[in-house]
């Protein structure tokens, strides 16, 4: 079942350093930000102006503790962006998402997903800390998909394997998805060129088995936010 994939995936996701009494699981709603095929058409005055609200509500939310985590794709794809919110309620996560000028003019259509992360694995840094890049890897379902029951020997090495990962320092955060629903199954940010982590989930078992079938995109966040 998913919920025994998920709850053994956030015992290996454990962040490098954290105590048991500072550090616990935190079902996160992890945002894909994604750009609509019928996007409202604006000039750039319009689209700089909205980039500006944009970036001022990602403070905002982060100032009032809601946002943990955001940072845009840089390939020109239809995934534009992530938030993660420190919320374990759906209907609060899109009540928060919805607070985005980019998401109420129509530009950025949200698609929230339950992803484990211990608490310890994002950090508030200085506001004028530089952006720092990442590779963000979404395992799309494939056709033979199926979430695991019971007992699952290529779940289990696939687990072990990301532990492995985290373990290098490749990767800073990741996780299945825990609603199980849509055509993604997890995400993960390595702190690594997209190169390298194309190599890296090249040879992880799922991906090797065909379940899943990996999406790699270069992605950007605030420096200090995830190990690294």
């Amino acid at each position: 079942m998913i919920a025994a994939l998920t709850a053994e995936a956030a015992t290996q996701s454990s962040a490098a350093g954290a105590t048991a009494t500072t550090d616990h699981y935190f079902f996160y709603q992890l945002v894909l930000l994604l750009r609509p095929a019928n996007r409202p058409q604006i000039d750039q005055a319009a689209a700089e102006k909205l980039q500006e609200a944009h970036m001022a509500n990602i403070r905002k939310l982060a100032k009032e503790g809601k946002l943990v985590l955001a940072g845009p794709f840089l390939d020109d794809g239809p995934l534009r962006g992530i938030f993660v919110l420190k919320t374990q309620s759906l209907s609060e996560a899109t009540e928060w998402s919805h607070t985005d000028p980019t998401v109420q003019s129509g530009r950025l259509a949200p698609e929230i997903h339950t992803w484990i992360q211990t608490t310890s694995t994002f950090s508030m840094p200085p506001e004028s800390n530089p952006m720092e890049n990442y590779a963000v890897v979404l395992y799309v379902k494939s056709d033979n998909f199926h979430w695991p029951n019971g007992s699952d020997p290529t779940a289990q090495r696939h687990l072990e394997y990301i532990q492995s990962q985290r373990d290098s320092g490749k990767l800073a955060a990741g996780a299945p998805f825990r609603d199980g629903l849509g055509s993604s199954a997890e995400l993960l940010i390595f702190a690594t060129s997209t190169e390298e982590a194309s190599q890296i989930v090249a040879q992880d078992p799922w991906v090797v088995a065909g379940t899943v079938k990996p999406e790699v995109h270069p992605w950007m966040t605030q420096k200090g936010v995830l190990p690294k």
